[in-house]
């Protein structure tokens, strides 16, 4: 995948509104309870915890970067937050297309979205349909990992499971462009096998899970069939945009692998956290220079990392997300 460092950002002043997980999330999950509101999440951008499942920015951080506008503020911080013109962030850590670890689902977050604007919070018109308006879509990593752990899914039974999953989120980007939105980007499923969730001693994080990849190939080849189905269904006219992520990722893992006799870290798999409880990053497990690694904990790229795919992402929406 070729890597791009030029932007060319859309004109005018967009607006981003951004549903899905953890990838996305910037401030949704709840302050009260361990995670990405507590240490050691934060400590390399900006410094403290806010929210967000790495130690700095996320994928939203960059797309909003990318279209020339800070960060929309997570949905939660509305009422306190003055800066809602730019959009909202709905995105929720653990959440899914359907219930997964958070009840909460890609539905859900489009009915935040939807009751918004009944409210005239935005107005369809001039907001959406009159100005540069994107909807940002990361979701579907928790609905397998929640299939596999939880409800302890049969193998014979994955691909019944995957087809009804994207056919429930192509009725969702859908249902964002018809209440309004003219831009609808969704990400595909990331190279889920190469996570450190899968990769964990005894493997010592030198081998991806290729079962684990994959399944996640067909997810991504039944998502590109259904976006181009709802291009066709809408006159052509690319509404809907797919985010390459999982090939982003690979390139970005081979980079990191062919300069890493150069840095501390020499192996990109492994994570900078190595104590979990719960799955979730513990301060005192923590590596010295966050920023030299990939992943940060089990299931999210470091800064780093987040900036390295980020790299490989920017050829494909300079050519995709004009808006």
């Amino acid at each position: 995948m070729a890597k791009c460092e030029a932007q060319n950002r859309p004109k005018g002043s967009p607006k981003l509104f951004v549903f899905g997980d953890s990838y996305l999330d910037t401030g949704n999950w709840p302050q009260n309870v361990r995670g990405p509101w507590k240490e050691p999440f934060g400590i390399t951008f900006p410094g403290k915890p806010n929210g967000r499942a790495s130690d700095g920015r996320v994928l939203a951080d960059h797309i909003a970067s990318f279209l020339g506008i800070e960060s929309p503020t997570p949905y939660q911080l509305r009422i306190t937050s003055k800066n809602t013109q730019q959009g909202l962030n709905f995105a929720l850590g653990g959440s899914g297309v359907f219930p997964a670890w958070q009840n909460d689902t890609l539905t859900v977050q489009i009915d935040q979205f939807e009751q918004l604007l009944k409210e005239n919070v935005y107005s369809r018109q001039f907001d959406l349909e009159y100005s540069s308006s994107v909807a940002l879509v990361s979701s579907g990593p928790n609905d397998y990992s929640f299939y596999s752990a939880a409800k302890k899914g049969s193998k014979d039974g994955l691909p019944a499971f995957t087809e009804g999953l994207v056919n429930q989120l192509a009725a969702d980007l859908q249902r964002i462009n018809r209440l309004g939105v003219k831009k609808v980007v969704v990400a595909t499923l990331p190279v889920i096998g190469c996570l450190p969730i899968h990769t964990i001693p005894p493997n010592s994080y030198q081998n991806c899970d290729e079962e684990s990849n994959k399944n996640a190939r067909i997810h991504n080849q039944l998502l590109l069939k259904a976006v181009e189905k709802l291009n066709a269904d809408d006159g052509n006219r690319s509404t809907f945009v797919v985010l390459d992520l999982y090939n982003a990722m690979v390139s970005a893992i081979d980079q990191f692998r062919k300069g890493a006799a150069n840095t501390e870290y020499k192996n990109p798999l492994q994570p900078c956290c190595s104590k979990n409880v719960e799955f979730i990053c513990s301060a005192e497990g923590v590596c010295p220079n966050p920023k030299s690694s990939f992943f940060f904990d089990l299931a999210h790229p470091s800064d780093n990392g987040w900036n390295a795919i980020f790299s490989f992402l920017q050829c494909s929406l300079n050519k995709d997300l004009r808006v």
